[in-house]
């Protein structure tokens, strides 16, 4: 097996990716380690059987949006903050680890969100996203207007901080935080969710994986900023156009197999 580690830029991130590169060498494992740096170069993914995250939730959505081309399958050892999406800790790698390469674990598939952007007429494709795709207000603007539709009709429009494209992966995160649901990781669903609306029945609201929403910009120029993931972005110009769908890629993570999905609720967010 070929395994690449996909690590944060922090001391004790490489610290512990070290242990992990001894642990998997010993166990007779090709091991090919990359440090997560702003800018820097982008890794392949190709011939590579798994990719062992070591670092927090940023560093796994960094590896997630370039490991979903190839089809390689993410595990997260939890060096951040917080860990929701890098489930694993430290302390109890080794054991998981074991149970991944000898396939007691099976790959969850989490959905993605692929984002273009239509601009003078022309279609760039932005990427694809684990979490969400975040249209909302620049630093020095009051209130930012987006109308929301699909290819086959305008929903409503947003007078507000902005508007959120979540997927059930990212319903967790920002999502949450603007007042959305939770949905259950491995289902499939596009999540709208007002930020702050001027208008308080606009509400969250869950589509089919099926729908391609349209975020049209109506904010003068510079007024709107575009960010994907939480760390790519962009300024807006008034009649950008913001696509969001279901992604062809798809996200496959191995869970912690002592943890479910409530654990983790209950544990990071208290709930219930």
């Amino acid at each position: 097996m070929k395994v690449l580690l996909f690590i944060k830029d922090s001391p004790s991130a490489k610290e512990t990716a070290e242990r992990v590169e001894e642990f998997l060498k010993g166990k007779g494992v090709y091991v090919k380690s990359h440090i997560n740096l702003r800018g820097g170069k982008p890794v392949n993914f190709e011939g590579f059987q798994l990719a062992v995250v070591v670092g927090g939730d940023g560093t796994f959505l960094a590896c997630a949006r370039l490991a979903c081309r190839y089809g390689v399958p993410l595990l997260g050892i939890n060096e951040g903050r917080f860990g929701f999406l890098t489930e694993v800790e430290k302390e109890e790698f080794e054991e998981v680890l074991v149970r991944v390469l000898k396939g007691e674990i099976k790959p969850q598939k989490r959905m993605m969100l692929c984002a273009n952007l239509l601009r003078d007429g022309k279609e760039l494709h932005l990427g694809d996203y684990l979490n969400d795709v975040v249209l909302s207000k620049a630093s020095l603007a009051r209130m930012v207007e987006v109308e929301v539709g699909t290819k086959e009709e305008s929903i409503l429009k947003v007078y507000g901080d902005g508007v959120i494209v979540s997927s059930p992966t990212g319903s967790t995160a920002y999502a949450l935080s603007a007042g959305g649901p939770i949905l259950y990781p491995v289902s499939e669903a596009l999540l709208f969710v007002p930020i702050c609306p001027h208008t308080l029945s606009n509400r969250p609201l869950v589509l089919p994986p099926d729908f391609e929403l349209r975020l049209l910009n109506h904010s003068e120029d510079s007024m709107a900023y575009l960010t994907l993931d939480g760390q790519e972005g962009m300024e807006l110009r008034r009649g950008d156009v913001v696509m969001v769908k279901r992604s062809s890629h798809y996200c496959l993570m191995y869970p912690n197999p002592k943890r479910s999905f409530f654990n983790i609720l209950k544990e990071k967010l208290r709930w219930g």
